[in-house]
């Protein structure tokens, strides 16, 4: 905890936590400014996740403000499942935000252990679609950008001018040609603007530097779509202070 909070006041970054809330907990008490305290979804392969009228508790409390991260794909099920409507219901009538895993899951798979269920079929962007009709004002950032299915992730970033995505993970846990092409292919499909900074730091603090210069790295991207990316797009999405954006407030 101590070494990830000193890179995080290090970047400047506020950051979406998820886990066992009362390990959210602890990290918020100890940096209100820069932890933004989220919980997942109630999934037999999260058991960590909070039922429904948990979750409404806990966002009338100000304990959570974002439903992260989703994985109904580690269960082998896609996000239209109907045992997830009453959650999808719950975040669109609260207006809290949801990050939705979809693309690559753990590598190995389901012969990691905890993963047996997971299918890469149900990381597909397009099962995500009905929940999008269903529920047209659900504020929702797909995790990983969906990878390796960028394409299909365009267009539903096309039809659905709502949706966000992140690079989360992808960012270092990838070779850097490999998803500097992916990054490409998004900016030059015209989703800038709904692009956001992820890390997925679970156990090295050290992936967060290591995450943004793989951005800054990037030659296709001027100092505007760096900074939509680092910050401004999410400001807009969480509906954050926008000043925390400005150009002194840039990674250092």
């Amino acid at each position: 905890m101590q070494q990830t909070l000193a890179v995080l006041t290090r970047y400047n970054v506020r950051a979406v936590t998820s886990g066992p809330l009362e390990q959210v907990t602890k990290w918020r008490a100890a940096a209100p400014d820069r932890i933004i305290p989220a919980t997942p979804f109630k999934l037999p392969s999260e058991p960590e996740g909070q039922p429904v009228l948990e979750l409404r508790r806990l966002v009338s409390e100000g304990k959570v403000t974002v439903f992260a991260e989703v994985g109904p794909q580690y269960a082998g099920m896609s996000p239209a499942d109907p045992a997830l409507e009453p959650y999808w219901a719950l975040a669109g009538e609260l207006d809290i935000p949801v990050g939705l895993h979809m693309g690559e899951g753990p590598p190995g798979g389901r012969n990691v252990e905890g993963y047996s269920a997971n299918r890469v079929k149900m990381g597909s962007p397009l099962l995500l679609e009905d929940v999008l009709v269903r529920h047209p004002k659900l504020r929702i950032y797909v995790m990983h950008y969906g990878s390796p299915f960028v394409d299909d992730m365009i267009a539903l970033l096309y039809s659905y001018p709502h949706l966000y995505v992140d690079v989360a993970q992808n960012d270092w846990g990838f070779p850097r040609k490999h998803f500097h092409a992916q990054l490409r292919r998004l900016i030059e499909a015209g989703f800038g603007k709904r692009i956001l900074f992820g890390s997925d730091q679970m156990i090295w603090p050290d992936t967060i530097g290591l995450a943004i210069e793989t951005i800054q790295s990037a030659d296709f991207l001027n100092e505007e779509q760096k900074r939509d990316i680092f910050c401004r797009n999410a400001a807009r999405f969480l509906r954050l202070d926008l000043s925390g954006c400005a150009a002194n407030a840039k990674p250092k």
